[in-house]
């Protein structure tokens, strides 16, 4: 969709796609689906992958590059064989990616000092909600870093 166009809301101010029955309540979403559902012509291609799936954004291909082809090395794939593990003594998880690192670590070791998430109450420290688990525990980490114990903050720093 061209920017000369007009997006269509429906009768509860939802935006309205037109080439299927999806339903957003914000204009940029509608545009994103539009983009990478409806249009195709997406300016990162995976050339690993049979379907040779097709990324909006520099940064989805490369989260797809780190999970999905860690172990092929290629010119496009600049995380082949990286991995970070978990500096927690004793652990050993293994993630691809610096953020799934930080999501299992307060998933699985910050659990004294994190609030319990629900969908319904927002964060204890600055009230902002969250819409999944892993959204709010990415935050916890940066939010209720001055009131983690000492051992977690030395160990977070080093994995932010």
């Amino acid at each position: 969709m061209s920017a000369d166009k007009k997006y269509v809301r429906n009768t509860q101010g939802q935006f309205v796609c037109p080439h299927c029955d999806k339903l957003t309540e914000k204009q940029n979403t509608m545009y994103y689906h539009i983009k990478k559902i409806h249009d195709q012509d997406l300016p990162f291609e995976c050339t690993i992958c049979s379907s040779n799936p097709k990324f909006l954004q520099r940064s989805g291909f490369l989260h797809h590059m780190a999970t999905i082809h860690a172990e092929t090395a290629s010119a496009e794939n600049p995380y082949a064989g990286v991995s970070f593990t978990c500096p927690d003594a004793g652990c050993g998880h293994k993630t691809h990616t610096k953020s799934n690192m930080i999501i299992h670590y307060a998933r699985s070791h910050c659990k004294t000092w994190i609030p319990t998430y629900t969908k319904t109450s927002p964060c204890t420290g600055c009230k902002r909600s969250f819409a999944s688990s892993s959204a709010y525990l990415y935050h916890c980490i940066s939010c209720f870093h001055d009131s983690m114990p000492l051992d977690q903050a030395n160990i977070v720093s080093r994995i932010r």
